[in-house]
């Protein structure tokens, strides 16, 4: 088992990494001194995979286990679902000692962190990630809430887990675009804080996404993680150094809110996004552009299907203006100096942008690998 912490004093807490580690919940728990009561929140899909095998190791420990099925897809991130879930708690008298567990993808993870962090004004919460963009991202430094009609992630909190439990195996179920959306995440860290790590991706991603070298995904799985927790360790409420984490998201958060949430998954839209940063930063004359149109050309071999030519530009741009990286009136952009060197810019032009987003819409991806 590879352990990584993120130290956060009191509030530190352990994330494990670990193939066929999701019949061991409970016993990890147990040595956590975890409450015995807990409710295992999950979608429908997840729990017909992973229900019966989490729930039969936690009764296996003496924990008194219930259950919440939520509706799962992005659309269903919202207060509504949260309403459900606040009303199901207390029907099933779960109280501020219970540990919410969160089995699932990053909508049940953040809609379920959410619950565990307003519920009783804060329960505790155990992240199990399903997806690959939940086990490296989603699930690790607090980031809990639910879109806003007007934009995505608009309504949340800061609240950490006890503990993450990663199960990479459990990948070998996950939809190969849901695979994309996560490895979109993956090389985000590399973009931001390891030239290296981002050569190792960009060199295996082929292996990575269909599975065929499980240690190059395990490799992949835990250097994202790493970079997540000593980022979020040295900046756990996005006061500075944590901001770079939103490398690729600025474009990509208006490309998902203005095609329709599910129309691109996260991933896709933060390859977008980072394609968009990438051409910002030479505009800005921060990276050269031979660099820059390297790394696009690489990026543009991930597939992602569809097209962005018949979004309306206003709309995209309008987005970006109610995102909640927007500070003072200014679009904040993280940008790159160098590969694996971030930074943070809120002084691109208007007119600057609206190129990119039209240059954005141009864009062509492969259709498979």
């Amino acid at each position: 088992m590879h352990k990584i912490r993120v130290d956060l004093h009191e509030r530190s807490y352990p994330i494990y990494v670990k193939n066929e580690s999701l019949p061991t919940v409970g016993s990890i728990l147990k040595q956590l001194n975890i409450n015995p009561q807990v409710v295992l929140v999950s979608s429908q899909n997840v729990s017909a995979l992973y229900k019966d095998v989490v729930e039969k190791s936690l009764k296996n420990e003496g924990f008194q286990v219930q259950y919440i099925l939520m509706p799962s897809g992005e659309t269903n991130k919202n207060l509504k679902t949260v309403q459900y879930l606040y009303d199901t708690m207390l029907d099933l008298k779960m109280d501020r000692g219970s540990t919410v567990i969160a089995l699932g993808g990053g909508v049940v993870g953040d809609t379920a962190g959410f619950l565990a962090a307003t519920m009783y004004r804060g329960m505790n919460l155990v992240q199990i990630p399903t997806t690959l963009l939940a086990q490296v991202d989603s699930s690790i430094g607090g980031k809990v809430g639910i879109n806003h009609a007007r934009g995505k992630n608009l309504i949340g909190a800061i609240y950490q887990p006890k503990i993450v439990i990663v199960d990479p195996t459990v990948l070998k179920t996950l939809e190969f675009r849901q695979r994309v959306s996560g490895f979109g995440e993956v090389i985000k860290y590399g973009f931001i804080r390891d030239r290296i790590f981002t050569q190792f991706l960009l060199e295996n991603f082929s292996d990575i996404l269909t599975l065929k070298n499980l240690d190059h995904v395990n490799a992949a799985i835990i250097r994202a993680i790493e970079i997540k927790s000593f980022i979020v360790s040295a900046d756990e409420h996005e006061s500075n150094l944590r901001m770079v984490l939103n490398f690729g998201h600025t474009v990509g958060h208006a490309v998902e809110h203005t095609a329709g949430y599910g129309t691109y998954t996260h991933g896709e839209a933060v390859i977008i996004g980072m394609c968009a940063a990438l051409k910002l930063s030479t505009d800005m004359g921060l990276l050269p552009v031979e660099i820059a149109q390297q790394y696009i050309q690489h990026l543009r071999r991930i597939p992602i299907p569809g097209s962005l030519k018949k979004y309306n530009t206003d709309r995209m741009y309008e987005a970006m203006t109610h995102d909640k990286k927007v500070r003072n009136g200014k679009i904040q952009f993280v940008l790159l100096q160098k590969i694996g060197d971030a930074v943070i810019r809120d002084d691109v032009p208007k007119s600057m942008i609206y190129e990119t987003l039209e240059w954005v819409k141009d864009l062509q991806f492969v259709n498979n690998i």
